[in-house]
């Protein structure tokens, strides 16, 4: 064989190589599945940050918080003085919504049930493991992983993920921003703290 045939059939070889950037559904770095294995588990922490929804031409900015407590969750929105927010919070069977104008709901079925009322609906049963840096395990999903070996975009449920910044917090990297689109809904999720150990504190219902 010739060495420019070498040289060709090495180049060939190479385009076939998986990538860490590769879709799920084919092969992906196994250290990525093993930390992606390891994040999902993970039920017990809490983090603050700012969020900015966008819905249609009205859009809304405030403060947010969420604790995971084992399969309980903790979703706080905190608008600006005079604007409001909402709370939901429960588990997997379902989840109560608060807002500070007074309406006060249960939901089995978050975004069919939130849609009603409100128009638009949040994924917080998927959000949950978006904002660790992992897709949600219960649904399909098309991953993108970068060279480092944490997830740079996620298409899911309808849902474009895009996720950046990733910083060192409870012994692991976590993103620091998150951008979530679908349809005419647009989320922003700045993350500024997180904490851990919150098994002993469980979720109030107050």
């Amino acid at each position: 064989m010739s060495r420019a045939a070498i040289i060709l059939a090495m180049v060939l070889v190479a385009g076939g190589c998986v990538s860490s950037g590769d879709r799920i559904g084919e092969s992906i770095n196994a250290d990525w599945l093993a930390r992606r294995d390891h994040l999902r588990a993970m039920d017990d922490w809490s983090m603050e940050g700012r969020i900015a929804l966008k819905v249609g031409r009205k859009g809304y900015n405030g403060t947010v918080s969420w604790v995971q407590a084992g399969e309980n969750l903790d979703f706080r929105f905190r608008g600006p003085f005079g604007f409001g927010g909402f709370r939901i919070h429960g588990g997997n069977d379902r989840l109560r919504v608060k807002t500070t104008r007074g309406d006060e709901f249960w939901v089995t079925d978050p975004v069919v049930e939130m849609t009603e009322r409100f128009g638009f609906s949040l994924p917080v049963y998927s959000m949950r493991y978006w904002i660790l840096g992992v897709s949600d395990p219960e649904l399909p999903a098309e991953e993108t992983v970068s060279e480092e070996g944490v997830l740079e975009f996620l298409d899911q449920a309808g849902w474009a993920v895009e996720l950046d910044r990733y910083e060192a917090q409870l012994g692991d990297v976590f993103p620091g921003r998150l951008v979530m689109e679908k349809d005419d809904i647009r989320i922003r999720l700045a993350i500024d703290s997180w904490q851990t150990g919150l098994s002993g504190s469980g979720v109030s219902d107050e």
